[in-house]
C-alpha cells in the first residue's frame, strides 16, 4: 500500500515537470541576468540519460551557441544536479 502511494506521489510531482531535455536558463521575474546554470559561453543542458540521446544534447547545445554564432563542444556531465525527471546536466562550451 505504501509503495502505491509513493508511486502516485512521484507521478503527481513529475506531472508538471518538463520531461525532455532543456537548457537550464532560468530568470527571476523582472530581472535581466539568468539564475540557471547555463550562460552564453557555457550552455548547461538538463536531461535524463535513460531517454535522451547524445545527438539530442548536442542539438540543444548547438542551438544555444547559435545565439552567438558559434558551435557547442562537450565539456562534462554531472548527475543529480537538475530536476527529478531530468537529473543530469551536460555542460558545453561555445567555440
Amino acid at each position: 500500500m505504501q509503495f502505491r502511494i509513493l508511486i502516485l506521489l512521484l507521478l503527481a510531482i513529475s506531472g508538471c515537470a518538463e520531461v525532455g531535455p532543456f537548457e537550464d536558463r532560468r530568470r527571476e521575474a523582472g530581472q535581466v541576468p539568468t539564475v540557471g546554470k547555463s550562460k552564453d559561453n557555457r550552455p548547461a543542458i538538463c536531461y535524463n540519460p535513460v531517454w535522451t540521446s547524445v545527438t539530442d544534447l548536442q542539438a540543444l547545445a548547438d542551438e544555444a551557441c547559435a545565439r552567438t554564432n558559434r558551435k557547442a563542444e562537450y565539456v562534462e556531465s554531472e548527475h543529480f544536479k537538475c530536476r527529478l525527471t531530468a537529473p543530469s546536466v551536460a555542460y558545453f562550451k561555445c567555440k
